[in-house]
């Protein structure tokens, strides 16, 4: 997974010291899948680290391995967006699912 520099700026801005940032992938939104973020103390014992501070897990590594993490900012919103190739995604935006070859 990539993570671009401006993601990561505001990634280490987000987090303290000690904090570490989840990125997971979850069943749910209408579309079947959603990609969550969430501030953590440590790392689960399967993480792999992304960045030093950027934990993901296996499962979830696989669904966004060629996914971009990036950090938008415009006149309307603020907040981090991720570019996952090979899926698509209902009107929300917020979910997706995997192409089928």
């Amino acid at each position: 997974m990539n993570i671009t520099p401006l993601a990561e700026e505001r990634i280490n801005q987000t987090l303290d010291g000690s904090e570490l940032l989840r990125i997971e992938v979850n069943g749910g939104g209408c579309n079947g899948f959603t990609v969550g973020l969430m501030k953590i103390a440590g790392q689960e014992e399967n993480d792999i680290f992304l960045r030093s501070n950027v934990v993901i897990d296996p499962i979830s590594e696989e669904y966004l391995l060629q996914a971009t993490l990036d950090w938008k900012n415009d006149a309307f919103s603020e907040t981090f967006h991720f570019d996952i190739p090979n899926t698509k995604s209902c009107g929300c935006g917020s979910s997706f699912q995997p192409e089928e070859n």
